[in-house]
C-alpha cells in the first residue's frame, strides 16, 4: 500500500481525526459483519458493503501503523501469532 498517501491524509486531517476515523471504520466493519446474520437483507448488497468496510479498515490500520509505533504493533502481532500457533 502507498505509505505516502496515508501520511498525506494524516498531515491534512491530523492524527486525532484519523484516530477517530479508525474508530468509525472499526464500528462500521462490526456492523457490516453483524448484518450478515440478517435473513431479510439482500446478500449481495451485504457482501459488497462488507468488502468495502474491510477495505476501509485495512486502509485505516495502515495509517495506525504510522500514527502509533509500528515496531511495537508488530511485536504484539508476533506475540499473538505465536500464541495462536501454540494453540493449534
Amino acid at each position: 500500500m502507498n505509505k505516502e498517501i496515508f501520511q498525506k491524509a494524516i498531515d491534512k486531517w491530523g492524527k486525532e481525526a484519523q484516530i477517530n476515523k479508525i474508530q468509525e471504520e472499526a464500528l462500521e466493519l462490526a456492523l457490516a459483519l453483524n448484518k450478515r446474520k440478517c435473513p431479510t437483507k439482500d446478500i449481495e448488497q451485504i457482501e459488497e458493503n462488507l468488502y468495502d468496510e474491510l477495505a476501509d479498515m485495512k486502509i485505516m490500520l495502515a495509517q495506525a501503523e504510522i500514527i502509533f509505533d509500528a515496531d511495537r504493533i508488530n511485536e504484539r502481532v508476533k506475540f499473538k501469532l505465536d500464541k495462536l500457533k501454540s494453540m493449534l
